[in-house]
């Protein structure tokens, strides 16, 4: 098993199933999202699913790639750690950025 990350834009739609600290609904925000996939490969397909399932739509720019697990020890990226973890354990993880886009 592999976690894979999205990047996206997207606007919040409120519709999620997940119960979460989520944004303003109708704001549009740049955001990652983190995939437990079986494979590393791009599963566009499966992301925009859990992008929808996170109360997203309009998803703009979706990209894929993986971060490496070392790169989490370090003072960079050690803020993703819980997010990676996250997705390991429940399957996947969302990140967005406060400031919204227009």
């Amino acid at each position: 098993m592999v976690v894979m990350i999205y990047g996206f834009s997207g606007r919040y739609t409120g519709n999620g199933v997940f119960e979460w600290d989520a944004p303003s609904i109708g704001a549009r925000h740049r955001a990652m999202l983190f995939l437990l996939q079986e494979d590393e490969r791009d599963a566009f397909d499966l992301a925009l699913a859990e992008c929808i399932r996170f109360g997203f739509d309009e998803i703009q720019d979706l990209r894929c790639g993986r971060m490496q697990v070392d790169a989490l020890n370090s003072e960079a990226y050690r803020g993703f750690s819980v997010f990676y973890e996250e997705a390991l354990e429940a399957g996947s993880a969302l990140l967005y950025y406060p400031q919204t886009l227009a």
